[in-house]
């Protein structure tokens, strides 16, 4: 797989001391810009941006792309209106789930997906069938921006920002074509724009921030955000179906059962999805008892395994390592004791036995935007 830089890698280049770097979805990355604590606290305390061009993007257009969406999506996109947006899932034959995102109506036949994670052969292909021109998104750059403070740097760019969550418009901003949304989970705001006007879109949103102290934010501090707000991203956290008929994950298993509407009658999978038993796991919140992150470790309860973490971070707001887990449904009743085993590293260079403890998701609410 080729490795590509976002629009704004120049920027970030500059802004990034320790040339710390990470790919996600064949893009380099900001890892971090100094700090990912200090950069997730200003997401929480003041305004923070980060680079969100490794987005997976395809726009629809046709006659039946409504007809399309609403058979691939597990809610109904074609009862949209230009200008909003809902969030679903797309399943295998067999009820299993292949990939989340969102959903964007442009116009009367053109829509947009967004996901964290690419399912290109399957989809396009699929769209093909119902005679669509489906194009992914490449030479476009996205910019989120997060904080108590981020309607009001909006506002001071010069863009109004009167969108409600999930609802986005295009915008002429001072001789530059923009889409202003609010797709992401955190009550911040985005900004997407062509490639070639990246460099300027940053450059403005960094002058407009000064007066709140902005920061910029890699990934490593979006994806503690992530976790604080309990959302398991694909790929990072779980693994897609890949099969077109594979049977697992299942929404029930992966906690998104909301993303599902049961009165929506073509999307595919349905039957299966009905039909399927409520599964024995489930995503929940795990608090661990010591200052060691542990992804991706298994969980026991009275010396028996009962599930295993996730993504897991050191949480600056909250002071502790926490991670999210997929558990026994028994395992997973807020305040039930468990533990893990800690990796040796340099400093410790044991396996050492830690208390963890489950708790409600999400472990915070969103960073959402102080009201004008």
């Amino acid at each position: 797989m080729s490795v590509r830089a976002t629009p704004f890698h120049g920027r970030a280049a500059e802004a990034n001391p320790r040339n710390a770097w990470t790919l996600r979805n064949g893009y380099t990355l900001g890892l971090d810009y100094g700090d990912a604590n200090d950069e997730a606290l200003a997401a929480r305390t003041r305004v923070a941006f980060g680079d969100i061009s490794w987005r997976w993007r395809v726009a629809f257009e046709g006659a039946r792309a409504a007809e399309f969406l609403s058979r691939l999506a597990t809610r109904d996109p074609s009862k949209l209106e230009p200008g909003k947006s809902l969030k679903a899932l797309w399943l295998t034959d067999h009820g299993a789930v292949r990939g989340a995102g969102l959903i964007a109506r442009f116009g009367r036949e053109t829509f947009r997906l967004v996901a964290a994670a690419p399912d290109r052969d399957w989809i396009m292909n699929a769209a093909q069938r119902f005679g669509l021109a489906a194009r992914e998104i490449a030479g476009e750059g996205g910019l989120s921006i997060l904080g108590p403070y981020a309607r009001a740097l909006i506002q001071s760019a010069g863009i109004a920002a009167d969108l409600e969550p999930l609802d986005f418009k295009k915008l002429f901003w001072r001789g530059l074509d923009i889409t202003l949304s609010r797709w992401g989970e955190f009550g911040g705001y985005e900004i997407w724009c062509n490639a070639d006007d990246a460099i300027v879109v940053w450059d403005r949103i960094v002058k407009a921030g000064a007066a709140f102290a902005i920061a910029p934010m890699g990934l490593a501090a979006m994806d503690v955000l992530d976790i604080e707000a309990g959302i398991a991203r694909p790929l990072r956290d779980w693994q897609p179906a890949e099969d077109g008929f594979g049977s697992a994950p299942t929404p029930s298993e992966l906690g998104l059962e909301s993303l599902v509407a049961e009165d929506h009658p073509t999307f595919n999978g349905r039957a299966a999805f009905l039909a399927a038993a409520k599964a024995t796991r489930t995503i929940a919140g795990i608090e661990i008892g010591a200052d060691v992150p542990a992804p991706f470790t298994p969980l026991t309860r009275n010396g028996a395994t009962v599930g295993h973490t996730m993504s897991s971070a050191w949480s600056p707001a909250l002071r502790r390592a926490i991670a999210l887990a997929r558990l026994d449904r028994s395992a997973a009743e807020p305040g039930t004791a468990l533990a893990l085993n800690l990796s040796p590293s340099r400093e410790a260079p044991e396996w050492r036995n830690a208390p963890a403890r489950a708790v409600p998701l999400p472990f915070l609410p969103a960073p959402d935007s102080l009201p004008p």
